[in-house]
């Protein structure tokens, strides 16, 4: 079924290059981005955690079209970030795109059409909110911080949109492999720690790991998917003087093997059912408000602990977020909340809980320029036995003032 899915996106792509022409003029690029510095008052239970802090976020987005003479527009967009622990920028995102009155075709290393198409809670500032925020002033997250499925996150892929019809949209979209990052090495590899990891980067035993994306999370998956098909739907439309965004979306991936050995061998997965995730989520707008909110979950895509090859069941997860904003002139104001669970490690009982407030607000001093504060508040909370992580119960408190440039 992936396969013949993914056929039928490739034919649609070929059918849009072969009815193309020569372009009236070649592909210029441009620069745009944006810059963000956070000056941030923390009281944290967490030990060696700093009473203040300033963190800066920087994207630069270089993206070019052109119209060819059959009206389909081609282009390209390539997306270098800050590092988070460094102050080097790197490649983020690089993908190409066909748009014409087919629909759009993406294919490179950028976000699924589940993940793009998704609305969640609205964030009270555009730096801080509940679900994939610029800055996050939490000191330990042991459940998700996001109701978007991020199954294989920036991996190369290739998607596909339908035109938008009486307010209705679908994509689809095909991640061949989401083993960038994998897992840390473990018993049984010939390395050290837990399981093997034959990729870039590093992992992230709170929220899965895998190919980071645009917005500083890692996938949901450990290394080792394959055959990813993400599917999403949106609604865009107006019911008296009432704007309504409404999102669904479904994604499944097949465990694979989990890596490879020093000697070339394969590592067997962890996990013996495929991986699935599933989202829905809405907003509703009138007269300056916004009422949003989302719910996702998940089944086998974060591995429990055991010896690979054991054929353990994945531990499910599940999260909703919820909020409220008003803008009027250049004022906007919020509050919004994510609750997320996560099953604990095989032979703890409990899941491990995380919660997220976060109330702000922030003025438009003028064009592309903007200055907010936040003040978060988030706990975290594992079980009790049958864990090594300490301590159990963790609150975080957080005062934010930021500066937002957009260019």
């Amino acid at each position: 079924m992936n396969k013949f899915l993914f056929g039928t996106t490739a034919l649609v792509a070929s059918g849009m290059i072969a009815s193309v022409a020569f372009a009236a003029d070649p592909i210029k690029m441009k620069i745009n981005g944006y810059y963000d510095a956070s000056a941030v008052v923390h009281d944290s239970d967490a030990e060696g955690i700093s009473d203040s802090t300033i963190k800066q976020d920087v994207e630069l987005n270089f993206n070019g079209s052109t119209v060819l003479e059959s009206g389909v527009t081609v282009g390209a967009n390539i997306e270098v970030k800050e590092q988070v622990d460094g102050n080097a920028l790197n490649n983020e995102e690089a993908f190409a795109y066909l748009e014409g009155s087919m629909g759009r075709v993406e294919i490179g290393s950028t976000d699924s059409a589940a993940f793009k198409m998704a609305y969640v809670a609205p964030s009270p500032t555009d730096a801080y909110g509940v679900d994939t925020p610029t800055f996050l002033n939490s000191a330990r997250h042991s459940a998700r911080t996001s109701a978007r499925i991020l199954m294989s996150a920036d991996a190369n892929k290739i998607t596909y949109f339908t035109p938008r019809m009486s307010g209705f949209q679908l994509g689809i979209s095909y991640t061949p492999s989401n083993d960038g990052f994998g897992a840390p090495a473990g018993p049984g590899t010939g390395l050290a720690g837990g399981f093997p990891g034959a990729g870039l980067g590093t992992s992230n035993p709170a929220t899965g790991t895998g190919y980071s994306n645009g917005l500083g999370l890692t996938s949901d998956a450990n290394g080792g998917l394959e055959t990813i098909l993400e599917l999403g739907g949106s609604y865009v439309g107006e019911y008296s003087n009432v704007g309504i965004k409404l999102s669904a979306a479904y994604a499944v991936g097949d465990w694979q093997a989990f890596g490879l050995r020093p000697n070339g061998t394969g590592i067997a997965s962890p996990v013996s059912s495929n991986a699935e995730a599933w989202h829905f989520g809405g907003n509703l707008t009138s007269m300056g408000w916004t009422l949003g909110g989302a719910y996702y979950g998940s089944n086998n895509l974060i591995p429990g602990a055991g010896v690979p090859g054991a054929g353990r069941p994945g531990r499910d997860e599940e999260a909703w977020n919820l909020g409220v904003t008003y803008a009027a002139g250049p004022w906007q104001a919020g509050v919004s909340y994510l609750h997320s669970e996560q099953q604990s490690t095989v032979g703890a009982p409990g899941k491990n809980e995380y919660r997220l407030w976060d109330i702000g607000a922030q003025y438009k001093l003028g064009p592309g320029v903007a200055i907010g504060s936040d003040l978060t508040l988030s706990r975290d909370k594992v079980p009790g036995p049958g864990t090594n992580i300490s301590p159990k119960n963790l609150e975080d408190k957080a005062l934010a003032l930021t500066l937002m440039l957009d260019f």
